[in-house]
């Protein structure tokens, strides 16, 4: 069956049940006798389910039928106070972050509603990419933090640099290494003072955050695609007498998960 055809059925049956002289009733029996065999098993299952989360939800999260506007989301409508798109499936083998990530980012969360049969489970979507901290039961997201170059003990450079993988945590902020390279990356501000010479400070200041977008997307091609930020490692000052704290700040960050990402992550001198 063509994406038309199919969409043009899913329009008849939840205009059916928004209609208030017909119902969901007669929707349910419109899909189930007249529309199951030129939907298939798949093309029936999936709008059944869709029918049934609609009515049992329907009210409790606001819920309004998205068209076919490639958003990848079968409603919108509230999940607590959070405006939220819906996508409905009977497989969760099926479904994948990737397919997500290029709709989110812009103040709207997503959820999936994961039907077996009988009930509903309404399940994160960051849970298709990213574990459980087994601190809090937040997750985990990873990044890289391009840190500065490295020095013997005489003081002299190595000429390579560190670049940790860590897994922050977006509840209690937890950090945990999953890997480290060794290589001649420097850190963003290096980058900025040492390789953007000869440009205005707008320029310089452009020309590093594409630096930080081409190391992100090196990194994410050679660790995970679930890869979502890099970060500099610095030292901040909080009086006069020296006094501060290290932490790790994120130079760039995947629009996906930046509603959830914190900004800057205390942590200790060596990492």
């Amino acid at each position: 069956m063509s994406a038309h055809n199919y969409n043009e059925i899913r329009r008849i049956i939840f205009s059916t049940a928004n209609n208030p002289n017909k119902g969901f009733l007669l929707a349910h029996e419109w899909l189930d006798s007249t529309y199951k065999s030129k939907l298939g098993y798949k093309g029936y299952s999936g709008l059944k389910a869709e029918l049934n989360f609609y009515q049992r939800y329907g009210q409790d999260f606001k819920l309004t039928v998205a068209g076919d506007m490639g958003e990848h989301a079968d409603f919108s409508g509230m999940y607590g106070s959070l405006a939220t798109r819906f996508d409905v499936t009977t497989n969760i083998d099926y479904k994948k972050f990737s397919e997500y990530e290029p709709f989110m980012g812009n103040g709207i969360s997503y959820k999936i509603a994961l039907y077996d049969k009988t009930n509903f489970e309404v399940i994160d979507v960051l849970d298709l990419a990213f574990p459980n901290c087994q601190w809090c039961g937040e997750h985990e997201i990873p990044f890289v933090a391009l840190l500065g170059e490295n020095y013997n003990r005489h003081g002299m450079p190595l000429m390579h640099n560190d670049q940790p993988t860590f897994s922050v945590c977006i509840g209690c902020q937890s950090l945990r290494e999953l890997k480290r390279n060794i290589d001649f990356i420097p850190s963003p501000s290096e980058y900025f003072e040492r390789h953007a010479m000869g440009e205005t400070e707008e320029q310089r200041l452009k020309s590093t955050q594409q630096y930080n977008i081409e190391q992100y997307k090196y990194f994410r091609r050679e660790f995970t695609d679930n890869l979502m930020g890099i970060a500099s490692h610095s030292y901040h000052m909080t009086d006069r007498k020296g006094d501060g704290y290290w932490s790790l700040n994120f130079t760039f960050q995947n629009r996906a998960v930046s509603d959830v990402l914190p900004f800057e992550i205390e942590c200790g001198h060596d990492i």
